[in-house]
């Protein structure tokens, strides 16, 4: 596996609403370089449709 198979979230409600969905990351933890916290998980079609879900429902309002 390569850095292409994970997905990096260091958006707090995105990663809440990923949780909700019933999306477990496979670890959380602080980039050195920056500072922030992030939660990482390993991309999946089922990921990707919760994604596509959070940015369709924050466009609407």
């Amino acid at each position: 596996m390569t850095d292409k198979d994970f997905f990096f979230v260091y958006n707090y409600k995105l990663s809440a609403f990923l949780k909700y969905k019933g999306i477990s990351y496979i670890t959380k933890a602080i980039n050195p370089q920056n500072n922030k916290m992030f939660t990482m998980y390993v991309k999946s079609d089922e990921l990707q449709s919760a994604i596509n879900e959070y940015k369709a429902a924050k466009q609407e309002g």
